[in-house]
């Protein structure tokens, strides 16, 4: 049994940006469901997936990848760019 690709529409856009209490414009309307459905499309593509991965169907051309590797790590270099720090921890508003 195949599954059809999943659709977004505008009016799929809408409703999300309504349930988020967001406002659209129609640019942005139609932004979103090109990203929403590139989403859905890359799931799509997954979900068919049984053992090992399958990348052939995407589309990496827009996509800029790089090999996970790890390196040397700056904790100080990190640091040095917020705004209020406690020794080695960084400050924040309380949330709760």
């Amino acid at each position: 049994m195949t599954k059809s690709k999943p659709k977004i529409t505008v009016d799929d856009v809408r409703r999300l940006g309504a349930l988020a209490k967001i406002s659209l414009n129609s640019a942005e309307e139609e932004g979103l469901r090109k990203e929403l459905s590139s989403i859905l499309e890359y799931f799509h593509v997954v979900d068919k997936v049984e053992d090992g991965v399958v990348v052939d169907e995407l589309k990496w051309d827009a996509v800029s990848l790089r090999r996970d590797e790890v390196g040397p790590s700056d904790p100080e270099g990190v640091l040095k760019g917020v705004p209020q720090r406690k020794g080695r921890f960084v400050k924040a508003p309380r949330v709760f």
